[in-house]
């Protein structure tokens, strides 16, 4: 009983690998896990605004998780002929990229409100498939970011595998939106951090300034519905912006629409991404996407596509005002910041809010 347990918490846990990897635009780890029949994951989405960097597909070949080492091996599907059609008949086609990646771009972007979309998929090989259709639902706008800074206490597995506290500062960030009268709204939140840091360039008087574009800062699938608070002005915990130097922090919020199926999905996720591996945790519960094999009905394939109306607002956290954070003190690092490698996609170029 406990092996079958064990086994099917791998599965979930290659899952969350794989779709945190892929939304945050992370290269997975190349490590080939065994020689069992591989399986084709199918992660993106489709949203009302023409934002090519976020309405795209990616299609991978994954091998068997390896449980031990928490580690999958992603192989990108390379020319797959790629296409999105709504319920009255209109068809875009998605231009393949590097990787795996299919990109809807601007010029083929028709996307409307209100109706539904399904995912067609054609291999070189001839197989095909296709998801459920999924439905363009409204979402309201954000009213307002807040933030609070505290001290956090989570329980991980040490590397002895026990259970331990672990503590540690952040600024907790929140957004508020107002829940439309009708029940049936179903949400998801991610992120996109922007920070400032300096660097000691020697004679000169002020120090060199930068800023570090570092993508989706979320580590927790994040989703909610209006269960408890239809037609409601509500707030969702949706990141920790970390406490670690005193600069400026752009934090910025992107609020989806979810259809029910495509909430029942990422809140599985969550939960499982949550777990702490005890036998007090709830049974593993099975996720399924809602991508299918039309050529094969008794092929497995992994992920979830799904069509998201689309809200974001940002704010600018001052981290200077609480710091001295825990830790050794805080110091300028030496040399030029543009290339001194510390962080990724830096620029010297002021952004939005600074």
């Amino acid at each position: 009983m406990i092996q079958g347990r064990t086994g099917h918490r791998n599965g979930l846990w290659a899952l969350l690998l794989i779709f945190l990897s892929l939304q945050a635009c992370v290269e997975p780890f190349e490590l080939k896990t065994g020689t069992e029949k591989r399986s084709l994951v199918v992660s993106g989405m489709v949203t009302d605004q023409n934002l090519p960097e976020l309405n795209k597909v990616t299609l991978t070949w994954t091998e068997p998780f390896d449980g031990e080492k928490r580690q999958v091996l992603n192989e990108p599907v390379l020319g797959a002929t790629v296409l999105l059609q709504d319920n009255q008949g209109n068809s875009m086609s998605l231009t393949e990229g590097a990787r795996g990646v299919y990109t809807l771009l601007e010029s083929d972007f028709e996307v409307q409100p209100r109706r539904t979309y399904t995912l067609h998929i054609r291999l070189p090989d001839g197989r095909e498939y296709a998801s459920r259709p999924e439905l363009l639902r409204p979402v309201p706008g954000i009213r307002d970011i807040k933030y609070e800074f505290k001290e956090f206490v989570d329980v991980v597995r040490s590397s002895a595998g026990v259970l331990v506290e672990r503590k540690s500062v952040g600024f907790e960030v929140k957004a508020q939106a107002q829940d439309p009268a009708e029940r049936g709204n179903y949400y998801r939140w991610d992120t996109e951090g922007v920070f400032e840091f300096f660097s000691d360039v020697g004679d000169t008087p002020l120090p060199s300034q930068c800023w570090s574009h570092v993508g989706s800062i979320n580590t927790k699938v994040v989703v909610s519905d209006d269960r408890l608070v239809n037609g409601r002005l509500f707030e969702q915990h949706v990141v920790v912006v970390p406490a670690d130097i005193p600069t400026k922090y752009r934090i910025k919020i992107r609020q989806y629409s979810l259809t029910a199926e495509a909430y029942e999905f990422w809140r599985l996720l969550s939960q499982q991404q949550s777990s702490v591996g005890s036998i007090f945790d709830p049974p593993a519960a099975r996720i399924t996407g809602n991508v299918y094999s039309l050529t094969d009905p008794e092929e497995q394939v992994t992920g979830y596509f799904s069509v998201s109306a689309l809200n974001d607002s940002f704010l600018v956290i001052n981290r200077s005002q609480y710091a001295p954070f825990p830790g050794l003190p805080y110091e300028l690092p030496k040399g030029n910041c543009l290339i001194l490698g510390l962080y990724p996609n830096v620029t010297n170029e002021k952004p939005l809010g600074f």
